[in-house]
């Protein structure tokens, strides 16, 4: 019987997630517990020793995502190709991006417990994107399978120094992209995607603030899907994706002696899924795109001691960009 001949590229395509996926962080559902236990057992507290692990976890989170966001190459869903043969097409965006933000105020001195507080991060990332592998043609209306970009980009996230963040942070991130299908006449452009981001150190609060301090030097592997279509200079797109954080965490603060006890975890490890969509305008070579989505919130914590700082609740974040492709 002649092999049906979708049926070697599928077969390399679902290898490739896997693989992807095999070099995914496995996350702990019980870094907050452990970090506040590693907390009180120098000295700490029991609720400002939980309220600053569930404010590292909350911004190890936001950052991880301003970081990242939606689709990882700016308005697009599909691979990018090559134009000829052997010349690949080069993608550069530009991209202005939000986060609505949630976390315990560690600055509140008047309640048993701190309220939240809310604020926006804004963000600015810069990016390229280069078709490294054009795939395989199945039949002529399906192309690009097991197609492979390769792309980074470099993000500045303005931490508000008005709510206790100690400057801005600066992130890097790289990855790769495999096509299912490239966008043709009669399909939309379907990728998978896996990255990595790496950040310095972030700081908020201060040790000898009310509820203490929390600094973070964390990491991201993420890992997106998207499904896009182009209809008369109209794109649309649409993605779902994962995020892994993980890095040291060290909590602070400052007990009624006087004296200052600190706590790390090494291995502060999170995760959460993200769902986004958004619609772009085509103009040959230049694309402008918007994009919103929704990242999910973290377990609640037993034992968290009623503050209405609730970690379950999600994220709304969004984006502008400018794309330039070659």
């Amino acid at each position: 019987m002649t092999p049906h001949p979708m049926r070697a590229p599928c077969a390399a395509l679902v290898a490739s997630i896997m693989g992807l996926l095999a070099l995914v962080p496995t996350a702990s559902a019980q870094s907050v517990e452990g970090l506040t236990a590693k907390c009180t057992a120098v000295g700490g507290s029991v609720a400002k020793c939980m309220e600053l692990a569930i404010t590292a976890r909350s911004l190890q989170g936001h950052v991880g995502l301003m970081a990242g966001l939606g689709s990882e190459v700016a308005g697009s869903a599909s691979t990018l190709g090559h134009r000829l043969k052997s010349t690949p097409h080069v993608s550069g965006d530009l991209r202005l991006a939000f986060a609505n933000v949630a976390l315990p105020d560690l600055f509140d001195a008047g309640t048993e417990l701190p309220r939240k507080t809310t604020f926006v991060i804004p963000t600015l990332e810069a990016g390229v994107a280069v078709g490294v592998f054009d795939g395989f043609s199945i039949v002529p209306t399906v192309g690009g399978v097991l197609s492979l970009d390769a792309f980074g980009s470099t993000s500045v996230l303005f931490l508000p120094s008005g709510e206790g963040f100690d400057g801005h942070e600066a992130a890097l991130t790289l990855g790769v992209r495999v096509g299912v299908f490239r966008e043709s006449f009669t399909l939309p452009g379907v990728a998978v995607s896996v990255s990595h981001r790496s950040f310095g150190t972030v700081r908020l609060g201060s040790a000898t603030g009310p509820w203490g301090g929390v600094e973070l030097a964390p990491s991201v592997t993420s890992l997106r899907a998207t499904v896009g279509k182009d209809l008369l200079g109209v794109g649309v797109l649409a993605g779902v994706g994962k995020d892994w954080y993980s890095g040291r965490a060290t909590l602070q603060q400052r007990e009624v002696t006087g004296t200052v006890i600190s706590a790390t975890d090494n291995s502060y490890d999170q995760s959460r899924s993200l769902i986004f969509g958004g619609l772009s305008l085509n103009f040959l070579i230049l694309q402008v795109s918007t994009e919103a989505g929704w990242a999910h919130g973290f377990s609640a914590v037993a034992g968290q001691q009623g503050s209405n700082f609730d970690p379950a609740a999600g994220t709304l974040f969004g984006s502008l960009a400018l794309r330039l492709t070659f």
